[in-house]
């Protein structure tokens, strides 16, 4: 066991007194007062912890002191508790917990999503702020970004072996003054173990009851103190398999979910092939008719093409030197005929074969050691190496679309009339697939290396830290741009001089006969080798981030005295730079990709300076309602190279009434400037499907309001599905930007009991970010364009001639600043332990609930909360934990809880005019049905609260420990989301349990 000094020397590791900030949710930092009589209250040690640390430092303040009550809410998840849950890893452990799960979160479950950091990367938004507004710390220490891409922002919590895992703090407010620059929605402090003398072996695995998501995990560790110092090593393998679109029903296929009004009978079609509702998953194998305005399909036993609406004599009878071209193919999705939609061809086996949940490996090292120069005096240090490999395997479609380099602007989006493999006669658009996959390779080292002692009554610390994030990624295959135009050029099958050069010195001699872009062959992605090698390629991108620091701090428990009681006192400094440099491949920057995001390189630095204090000053103790009365002030002052100077201040007063009730209430500034992928991301040109349209064929669309599509028909935008692709450009605004500041309060209070074994904290939470940096996306700006927000509307263009006229063209998606960005909310925990004849009784329960998600833009308001669609997230989210404890022996039962989340609101009510389900010639509009509930539908817009329950017993003696569990017991499938929510298949994302039922199983070995 390390001795108490070096715990003393260890304070800005931050060990937790949890109870005063929340009840007593996780280990509590021992005091040496006598245990009072409820458990729950402050001072009260665990059972398994030792009986003397001395004084701690509490997270959210940098002072010591042995009986610190925090003014700031502070909620802890412990590796314990993590175990009984069948959690293998600190990632899911925050991204379940009540500040994450109800708002959109980076995880796992975003394949075919352009995601900040990269895919694979998971961080937490904590109040759905953003990834941005949330800083992470390890040990008390800014953790360095990690990712892929240009726009690597925040800690990826994929690097962390669970292993070394002692417990996660979660600071639920504002802390800028403490920790600096995003710390905006509140910081989340992941704490290693330090105590090992001695080693241990684990093993963890995790089995669906279906395929797919499993999880392994295997760790080992080893500890010796010894007189002057100590020290502590550990790796870790972990393992997360694929789990694919088609190893769940939920997953598997997307319906419409369209109901009667008036009986609430489910009017989606039956596939006649399938016997099973029609799934409306890819569309891909067809072929839209751009003179003729034609979607057509190839004939397939198994469907009646004999009713109306499914005919292509008007083609046949237009070009009829290519007629017999004609034959075997069918009209589908015609508006007005609903058989048409029956046969739409929208499932294919490189869409099932998608992951819903990234396979992954990591691989992990961890050392820790210190040694005693003098008495007075440690030297220390903390190394971290981590490897991610983890992959996205992913369908796209290829089509013929608008060119993605300026320099070939007006490049046609059509495979002409006149290519020898267009058999038409007309300008057509083929829609096939292949598969796309993305790999990453991210290694992270972490390094820090300091000295720390005592002077008289003054704790110091000096340390520096170095943290790199090195990545290799590969988004492939993808498509030569400038080969794709030369196989869909008028009158020939390849030329080697296509529209904008040869940029990559291809020579058509390889494949003469162009590629059949009509055949079922190809439209099915089955590609000859020939034609994969000239088409397709892959090639690696590069990314590091450098996160560099030092930082020296003092603290001292009695700077002086007041009548109350000593002044505690903090002062430091801080001087940090990160550098962001992100390559993408060759290709990539000649803007040689067909149909994906490209963009340049990103890359620039920026430098920090900053100081801070703090004091902690009693006001009144021992008096009537006053047992304790103290103010915590906070100042930092930082000064950016990019964006200047700034000063954010923080004060908090905490008042004990007597030792069983205690109120707190704290209010802070907060500054953020932007991130480095903010200032410097290089141009990056995105090619989306006319989907991110809010105009997509909006007689159909149930995520449109009557103002919207009465600006669609205005703009003469065409009725038909498919078209060419939407440009949507972003890029970094280092001079365009400001920077952000924020305001945030807490009130809360903390019940304690002497002589009930329950506490309780209820803390009330706002905060307002002004000027927050954004991005609002193409629906986004052409749908507040069309509500009349005109500031909008020179963000877009839409195609001004030809067969795509009216479709949408550009966007330009930069990154904004927005007026105000304000979350409101309330968090409430509370927590039963008692000792009884048949064990210790312990039911602990924690809830949040939003009461505001909103953004004001050029003077509008958008109203985020409990949505799913512009992924605010649902009103509310809870847990209820039980554990008995009996000797040897654990035995968990865990409910967890996401509220109902609706986009009812946001489109205007939940009744749509039918067109797809029923002839809508008459020309019933979306304002006629609300008014008269005529040729209505009603749409699933909602999804209703979630629970998910998990059960677990735990062995655990001097040498052996073991576990085993099952998760979501009962097999609760995610909530079913409708057509316009954010949904994978018909399973909402992306809190939602995707896995199901499956078994954990831990056992580990101490020696």
């Amino acid at each position: 066991m390390l001795t108490k000094r070096k715990y003393l020397f260890g304070t800005t590791i931050l060990a937790s007194v949890l109870a005063v900030s929340a009840p007593a949710f996780a280990q509590t930092a021992p005091t040496a007062q006598p245990q009072p009589a409820n458990p729950n209250r402050q001072e009260a040690p665990r059972d398994d912890q030792a009986t003397d640390l001395g004084a701690v430092v509490v997270t959210g303040t940098r002072i010591r002191n042995a009986d610190f009550s925090a003014s700031s809410p502070v909620q802890t998840i412990t590796s314990e508790n993590s175990d009984l849950r069948g959690i293998p890893d600190v990632a899911q452990a925050l991204l379940n917990s009540t500040l994450a799960v109800s708002s959109f979160q980076l995880n796992d479950q975003l394949t075919g999503y352009v995601t900040a950091g990269g895919g694979g990367t998971q961080s937490v938004a904590l109040r759905g702020a953003g990834p941005q507004r949330t800083l992470t710390l390890l040990n008390g220490r800014r953790a360095g970004p990690a990712g892929t891409r240009g726009q690597v922002q925040a800690f990826d919590l994929g690097v962390i072996p669970g292993s070394i895992l002692e417990r996660t703090e979660i600071l639920k407010d504002g802390a800028s003054s403490i920790y600096g620059s995003d710390a905006v929605a509140g910081v989340i402090n992941i704490i290693t173990r330090r105590d090992w003398d001695g080693g241990s072996m684990n093993a963890f695995y995790s089995q669906p009851f279906e395929e797919g998501g499993e999880q392994l995990r295997i760790d080992g560790a080893f500890g010796r103190t010894f007189d002057r110092g100590y020290f502590n090593v550990a790796a870790e393998y972990s393992k997360t398999f694929i789990q694919r679109r088609r190893d769940r029903d939920y997953t598997r296929c997307t319906n419409d979910i369209v109901r009667n009004i008036n009986t609430g009978a489910l009017l989606d079609y039956t596939d006649p092939v399938t016997g099973q509702l029609k799934c409306y998953n890819q569309n891909t194998n067809y072929v839209s008719l751009l003179t003729s305005g034609m979607n057509i399909v190839r004939q397939v036993p198994g469907y009646d093409y004999t009713t109306p609406g499914n005919n292509i004599a008007a083609a046949q009878a237009a070009f009829p030197g290519s007629a017999a071209a004609y034959n075997g193919w069918a009209r589908f999705n015609r508006a007005g005929f609903p058989a048409t939609y029956l046969y739409t061809p929208s499932d294919n086996e490189l869409w099932q074969n998608s992951s819903v949940i990234s396979p992954a490996e990591r691989y992990s090292v961890y050392a820790t050691g210190g040694y005693d120069l003098t008495d007075n005096v440690e030297i220390y240090t903390e190394l971290l190496y981590n490897r991610r490999e983890s992959s996205q395997v992913g369908a796209a479609q290829v089509f013929q679309s608008f060119a993605q380099r300026n320099i070939v602007n007006g490049a046609p989006n059509n495979l002409p009339a006149d290519n020898p493999n267009n058999p038409f006669g007309q300008a057509v658009q083929t829609v096939g697939s292949y598969a796309s996959s993305s790999f990453q390779q991210i290694d992270y080292y972490r390094i820090v290396a300091g000295l720390r002692g005592q002077a008289g009554d003054w704790d110091w610390d000096v340390y520096g830290q170095y943290a790199l994030s090195d990545a290799t990624y590969n988004n492939g295959p993808r498509i030569y741009l400038d080969r794709f135009l030369a196989l869909n050029s008028p009158g020939t099958a390849c030329t080697n001089t296509p529209l904008g050069g040869n940029v990559s010195n291809f020579n058509c001699s390889a494949l003469p006969g162009g590629i059949p872009w009509t055949t079922e062959r190809v439209l099915r992605g089955n590609y000859t080798d020939a034609e994969r090698s000239f088409l397709f390629f892959n090639e690696d991108a590069t990314t590091t981030y450098e996160h560099m620091f030092v930082e020296g701090s003092a603290s001292t428990p009695s700077l002086f005295s007041l009548p109350a009681g000593d002044v505690g006192a903090a002062f430091g400094f801080q001087y940090r730079k990160e550098e962001i440099d992100d390559t993408p491949g060759p290709q990539a920057i000649l803007r040689n990709t067909a149909l994906f995001t490209t963009a340049g390189r990103t890359a620039g630095s920026d430098t920090i300076m900053e100081a801070f204090g703090e004091l902690d000053i009693p006001l009144i103790t021992d008096m009537p309602f006053f047992d304790d009365l103290r103010l915590n002030v906070s100042g930092r002052l930082s000064d950016y190279e990019s964006y200047g100077t700034s000063e954010t201040y923080k004060a908090g007063l905490n008042w004990a009434m007597t030792p069983e009730v205690r109120f707190r209430t704290s209010y802070g500034t907060s500054f953020r400037a932007p991130a480095l992928y903010e200032q410097f991301l290089g141009a990056q040109v995105g090619y989306g499907a006319q989907s991110s349209d809010p105009c997509y064929d909006y007689t159909n669309n149930p995520n449109i309001d009557p103002q919207v599509r009465a600006a669609c028909v205005a703009a003469g935008v065409p009725i038909t599905t498919g078209g060419a692709s939407v440009a949507i450009s972003s890029v970094g605004g280092r001079d365009l930007l400001t920077a952000e500041t924020a305001d945030n309060w807490t009130v809360g209070f903390v019940l304690t009991p002497r002589d009930i074994p329950v506490s309780v904290a209820v803390d009330y939470y706002e905060f307002t970010v002004k000027d927050a940096v954004s991005q609002l996306g193409a629906n986004a700006i052409v749908t507040r364009c069309y509500q009349g927000q005109t500031a909008f509307c020179s963000l877009f263009t839409r195609i001004p001639s030809g067969p795509d006229a009216g479709r949408l063209g550009t966007v330009d998606n930069s990154y904004v600043n927005v007026a105000e960005q304000n979350n409101r909310g309330l968090d409430v925990q509370v927590r039963w332990s008692e000792e009884y004849s048949f064990g210790r009784l312990t039911i602990e329960s924690a809830h949040n609930f939003k009461l505001e998600d909103t953004q004001i833009f050029q003077g509008s308001l958008t109203n985020y909360l409990g949505d799913t669609y512009n992924l605010g997230g649902p009103a509310y989210s809870g847990n209820l934990y039980v554990t008995l404890s009996r000797g040897a022996f654990s035995y968990f039962y865990g409910i967890d809880v996401i509220g109902r989340g609706s986009d009812i609101d946001e489109n205007g009510g939940e009744l749509f005019a039918l067109t797809k389900y029923q002839d809508n010639a008459a020309g019933i509009t979306s304002a006629s049905c609300q008014a008269t509930n005529t040729y209505c539908v009603r749409y699933n817009l909602e999804t209703p609260v979630w629970a998910t329950h998990s059960a677990s017993v735990r062995y655990n003696s001097d040498t052996w420990s073991a576990s085993v569990g099952i998760q979501n017991l009962w097999d609760e499938a995610p909530p079913l989301a409708g057509a316009g929510l954010f949904r994978i298949g018909n399973a909402a994302l992306n809190a939602y349990d995707m896995r199901g039922r499956r078994l954990s199983l831990r056992i580990g070995r101490r020696f």
